[in-house]
């Protein structure tokens, strides 16, 4: 099966299929995200989606609700600041070349009081970042 493009001054260009699924595979990356409980989930995302999307996925794989309060930490980064996943940017604009990327799950955002939490499992990963955080010396 082939696929037709046409280009300027009437000229086409036929693609095979196969050709263009290789394309598709190349698009895609594997994110291996570090979550609070010490695991390591993979994610398979588009390099073209908004980091929304990787975050909305990781949100969905750990039944989270209150996402205002976390992120994703880019792991591999060698600067002196911290940088997170931006929820609004390409993937392929924040993340360095090479597949997989690791991020780790972190709490973005301190609350002063974890009792203001609303869910039970958003108070659990709080602990954890804390618990992280005393064993880390941070």
């Amino acid at each position: 099966m082939t696929a037709r493009f046409r280009l300027p001054a009437g000229r086409s260009y036929n693609v095979r299929t196969t050709e263009l699924a290789r394309d598709r595979q190349r698009t895609e990356v594997v994110c291996n995200v570090f979550l609070l409980d010490n695991t390591v989930q993979p994610f398979k995302v588009n390099k073209h989606d908004q980091g929304q999307i990787l975050l909305d996925a990781v949100f969905k794989h750990l039944e989270l609700t209150e996402r205002d309060y976390f992120g994703l930490h880019l792991a591999n980064d060698d600067s002196d600041s911290p940088r997170w996943l931006d929820p609004n940017k390409p993937i392929r604009k924040q993340l360095k070349r090479g597949s997989p990327h690791h991020l780790n799950f972190r709490v973005k955002f301190f609350v002063s009081d974890p009792n203001k939490l609303q869910e039970e499992y958003t108070r659990y990963q709080y602990f954890l970042q804390i618990k992280q955080d005393i064993l880390s010396g941070r």
